[in-house]
């Protein structure tokens, strides 16, 4: 039985491992106290709970405003960037679901926080270069609120999957912020 356990977390350790670059999702905010608290069931507190939240909620906000940025920005480099976005946030949040299932068991967020929503809505107010400028600089600032997050969690968490995940992504969310600070240098 227990050979049985430690081939199942080696798996998970293997896949984790074996996962590419991506780019960051956005979050706008931490998380609140209740985020903080154990996940009841779950044998994780309050780390692991929350990264596992604000990586959904990043992922949720960033797919939803690059969808906004393919239908609003006629810039080649925002709208490249958005297409990456996307596809890499799409693919961070089936990660972080499969790495959650099977090591955190927290409840995965149902939508956006309340800064997110408020970010979108603004976004969605705005056109042209202004929406272009807003939109990088949102990608710009949450990217570098996840390099932080995602290293933390890398050094510190709890579940040594996630933690080992979250310690490969860090660079990943460095090389992000990278990219949204030359997008938007060229606007």
């Amino acid at each position: 039985m227990k050979s049985k356990q430690i081939m199942k977390k080696s798996i998970y350790i293997a896949a984790a491992m074996t996962i590419g670059p991506i780019l960051p999702a956005v979050v706008l905010e931490t998380s609140s106290g209740a985020n903080a608290q154990q996940n009841v069931g779950s044998g994780q507190t309050g780390g692991s709970v929350a990264f596992v939240r604000e990586a959904g909620n990043a992922d949720q906000f960033e797919v939803q405003s690059g969808r906004l940025a393919l239908e609003r920005s006629q810039h080649v480099g925002v709208h490249g960037y958005a297409v990456l976005t996307v596809k890499n946030a799409d693919e961070m949040l089936n990660r972080v679901k499969f790495i959650n299932g099977a090591n955190v068991g927290a409840l995965m967020p149902g939508g956006l926080n309340e800064a997110q929503q408020m970010m979108l809505t603004r976004l969605a107010g705005l056109s042209g270069s202004d929406f272009d400028r807003e939109y990088m600089r949102s990608q710009i600032e949450v990217g570098e609120f996840l390099h932080k997050t995602f290293r933390d969690y890398g050094a510190n968490g709890e579940s040594p999957t996630m933690r080992l995940y979250a310690a490969k992504s860090a660079a990943d969310y460095e090389t992000q912020v990278a990219q949204a600070r030359t997008v938007a240098g060229s606007l």
